[in-house]
């Protein structure tokens, strides 16, 4: 028996025979309905590492207490709302769903076996009733074993997409909505290792922005925040579909261009910069030209490992800088 004390609510007793009868059989054999199902869920594991994790004593304890908690609430009102979020059985039946190593295909193991779980619920009640109350259990069982598969079918394509969300957010920019700088890091690592097998070559571009600084502390964060998203969006247009753009930074960006040249990376870098200078960015009442500097590295002419070619991209932008300033470049609003 279970120590939980039950709240005090009102309580609705239903006295009919049939409730009565399923209420003992249920509160008689929940030990056996319980080894019954735990055998079923144990059957149709089929790798180690999930029957080894499987919560094979808590499951057994949860599932006696939550058929006990069933036979009560098919009289008692108290009972039955123990069976809502936050209540006592409800608490008790999500040790049910601790099965699997947190991969989205476990929602169905665990749909599956709460399914094993009615099964045996329902086949104890079928072997102890009057013909007429079988067929009775009988279609209700199939109607739902259908409404549990729709169940299931609508919660995994819920499941998927919040998961598909939360995969996109972990990967983007918040501001920008560029790849951001772990994802960049995954894709470095991938294309090395595609050149190391295929001898494919790729490329990367740095961007860093002249004047965001100035941009700052002349109209505040914000417009530096409207700038950036407008460097972004020239970005996007600029390249090609293949190609990977991030933020790397606060104000430097990377793109990663599968299958291209040194020399084709400079013609793409020149570009977005001539695009910004051509493409002003409104403030208020006035517009202002943002200014980049642009480095690049291509492998494997400038390394095969993502630290040789990042410095490389960063050590050509800064040099392109430095000749920037030498000349007397600025940024200025207009």
């Amino acid at each position: 028996m279970i120590t939980d004390r039950i709240p005090d609510s009102p309580v609705s007793l239903n006295g009919d025979p049939l409730s009565r009868k399923a209420e003992t059989l249920l509160a008689e054999h929940r030990l056996t309905i319980a080894k019954g199902w735990l055998g079923r869920v144990i059957e149709e594991i089929d790798d180690l590492s999930t029957l080894e994790s499987f919560p094979t004593q808590a499951s057994i304890r949860a599932s006696v207490d939550v058929l006990e908690g069933l036979a009560l609430a098919l009289h008692d009102d108290r009972a039955l709302i123990e069976f809502e979020p936050g209540g006592l059985y409800y608490e008790k039946a999500a040790t049910l769903g601790l099965v699997g190593s947190g991969r989205s295909s476990d929602l169905m193991a665990v749909a599956r076996s709460m399914q094993a779980l009615e099964d045996s619920i329902w086949e104890m009640m079928i072997g102890a009733f009057r013909r007429d109350d079988r067929d009775l259990l009988r279609l209700v069982m199939r109607l739902r074993r259908a409404l549990t598969g729709v169940s299931m079918a609508a919660a995994e394509s819920c499941y998927a997409r919040a998961n598909s969300e939360l995969d996109r957010m972990a990967h983007t920019d918040a501001l920008t909505d560029l790849y951001n700088r772990r994802y960049l890091s995954r894709e470095l690592e991938r294309h090395i290792e595609i050149y190391r097998r295929y001898h494919r070559a790729f490329s990367i571009i740095m961007l860093d922005m002249d004047n965001l600084k100035w941009l700052n502390d002349t109209h505040g964060h914000a417009a530096g925040d409207s700038a950036l998203r407008h460097v972004a969006v020239l970005m996007r247009a600029s390249i090609r579909d293949v190609d990977f753009a991030c933020r790397y930074g606060g104000d430097e960006f990377v793109i990663l261009m599968p299958e291209t040249e040194k020399k084709v990376v400079e013609i793409v870098a020149a570009r977005i910069a001539e695009s910004l200078q051509k493409t002003k960015l409104k403030l208020d009442h006035s517009l202002l030209t943002l200014e980049v500097t642009v480095g690049s590295a291509s492998c494997p002419e400038d390394g095969v490992t993502a630290e040789e070619l990042l410095e490389e991209a960063d050590a050509s932008l800064y040099r392109l800088k430095a000749a920037k300033a030498r000349n007397g470049g600025s940024a200025r609003g207009q």
